[in-house]
């Protein structure tokens, strides 16, 4: 391999130089927090870049210059990566990821390095590379569209990260923010770098990118090691434990409390002299020590009375390193007394509501009973029939059955109402419509269509069973007697008889079948039967 010693190549040998130095004194002491771990990994990825980076500028055959450029998206990949968790754990103090959110943050950098890899099949990030020309021998790459996907990936995850160290200029304490700010200072260098490099203001083919991550090294540096930007944690965490609403309890692994909060020794009743004393000894609430015995992590909740009676929810969580080592337990006590009666109440006006709601639903089902019964006789009313007698078709369409409409008609009704009145009328009715409704199948449906005439569904019958059907609803109609004022009231019926499918295939043909066959039985004497079989369709005749 060809190589060259060029300016550009000195400078950013150096660069390389002080970012190993940089990223070793990093990586001894990454261990204390996870920010400084992902800062050590990311300061590893710079190091990385630079390296290869300085190995492209001294190349000299264009074939080497590729070679080590497609090595260096595997380190901005892992700056991009690293930094983003860096921010994220330093501005929210985080402890960890879990693993899909790793994976889920690494597939962007890692498709790009991929796409670098293969470019020499689709030349999407590069479509040409122009040797450059002595004395810097600088290569031009001459960008595709896959260039500028890679920096969208680049700058999206450093706008985020700038985003989230911006935040925590903000907040904290003047020490606090002061770290913040020299973070950010050191964060903006690569990016402005980046701009330059891509909008073409610096010399053809010159990265000022690799050189700003020294700059970024050591503001991050001065940052985190000189202005102790993890030393006050500590601190700032005692206070926040102290200032808490909630109680907390902290045991060693030999069981002995070693720390106690104020708002927990207001809720248990502890002194502060119970520090060093056994847990078991100090706190004698049987569903604490239960608990703390089986090991479990999970909320529950308990009364606890001591100098006040309060409800709180208690939990134990094991204290862990960033090594994995248990070294004792916390025990969370969060007051919900305000939160418990309020769900006391809240749970009677819920009853009182339940209640309510039942009645309503009574009353919407009283509602649909009557928006689908005859109030005079208890059967189906015309409405129910037009809404359900579409979907029973469909599904005798669809399951290969017959249906048998009877059509019914009360034989001189318009004599009963004249000569014993319409009560009495109606009373002849109700009881038609208890034959009807004795005698019905499950799946069976009788209906009254409006004055004296009725109609029968019957699923999945013969016409010959049909007739027989229909045969026995006259006679028992016929052999009936209603009493009125001491009189006798008896009266006949006439019916006729279609059937799905021979006689028709919608509603209306069938129900006009069965009319026709109706209006055969009225004309040939009454109190029988007719069937729709080769009757000609005949005008419709209002019948007495």
């Amino acid at each position: 391999m060809a190589f060259q010693i060029t300016p550009y190549f000195s400078v950013l040998a150096l660069t390389a130089v002080i970012m190993v130095l940089v990223a070793s004194v990093a990586w001894q002491r990454r261990g204390s927090t996870l920010a400084r771990t992902y800062f050590s990994l990311m300061m590893v990825a710079a190091t990385f870049y630079a390296i290869v980076a300085a190995m492209e500028a001294g190349s000299v055959a264009v074939s080497d210059k590729i070679f080590w450029s497609t090595l260096e998206y595997v380190g901005t990949g892992g700056i991009t990566v690293f930094f983003f968790l860096f921010a994220e754990a330093f501005a929210y103090e985080r402890s960890s990821f879990n693993l899909a959110q790793l994976i889920g943050l690494s597939l962007w950098p890692i498709f790009n390095v991929i796409l670098v890899a293969t470019n020499a099949w689709h030349h999407w990030v590069w479509v040409a590379v122009i040797p450059g020309s002595p004395p810097n021998n600088v290569a031009i790459y001459q960008h595709g569209p896959g260039y500028f996907w890679v920096l969208l990936c680049f700058y999206l995850y450093g706008i985020r990260s700038i985003q989230v160290l911006g935040r925590s200029t903000f907040s904290g304490g003047p020490l606090r923010r002061r770290q913040a700010r020299f973070l950010l200072l050191g964060s903006l260098f690569p990016y402005i770098s980046g701009a330059l490099y891509s909008l073409r203001i610096t010399p053809p083919g010159l990265n000022l990118t690799p050189m700003s991550m020294l700059a970024t090294g050591l503001c991050f540096f001065w940052a985190l090691f000189r202005m102790g930007a993890f030393d006050t944690i500590p601190i700032a965490r005692e206070m926040l434990i102290e200032h808490l609403r909630d109680g907390v309890i902290v045991i060693d692994l030999c069981d002995r409390i070693v720390d106690i909060n104020p708002q927990g020794r207001s809720l248990t009743g502890l002194k502060v002299s119970c520090i060093g004393q056994s847990f078991h000894t100090a706190l004698s609430n049987p569903a604490i020590l239960r608990h703390y015995a089986q090991g479990l992590e999970t909320p529950f909740e308990l009364w606890i009375s001591n100098q006040k009676t309060c409800y709180v929810t208690a939990q134990f969580s094991p204290l862990v390193d960033y090594q994995g080592r248990i070294h004792g337990r916390l025990l969370i006590l969060h007051d919900i007394t305000q939160r418990y009666q309020a769900e006391l109440e809240l749970r009677q006006v819920n009853g009182c509501l339940q209640q309510q709601l039942q009645e309503i639903e009574f009353l919407q089902a009283e509602l649909e009973n009557q928006a689908r019964q005859d109030q005079l006789t208890g059967l189906f009313n015309r409405h129910y029939l037009n809404e359900t007698l579409p979907k029973e078709l469909q599904q005798a369409r669809q399951l290969g059955y017959s249906i048998v409409f009877i059509m019914l008609d009360i034989d001189h009704f318009k004599h009963i109402n004249d000569t014993f009145g319409h009560r009495a009328g109606d009373l002849v009715l109700k009881a038609f419509g208890q034959i009807l409704a004795q005698q019905m199948r499950v799946g069976d449906s009788p209906y009254r269509l409006g004055g004296e005439e009725f109609l029968v569904v019957l699923p999945g019958m013969t016409l010959e069973a049909g007739r027989q059907r229909a045969e026995y609803l006259r006679q028992a109609f016929e052999n009936s007697v209603v009493r009125w004022a001491g009189t006798e009231v008896k009266s006949t019926v006439s019916g006729g008889i279609a059937v799905f499918p021979d006689h028709g295939t919608n509603d209306d043909d069938l129900l006009h079948a069965a009319d026709l066959a109706l209006y055969e039985a009225k004309r040939s004497g009454r109190n029988q039967i007719a069937c729709f079989n080769s009757l000609q369709p005949q005008p419709h005749q209002a019948i007495l």
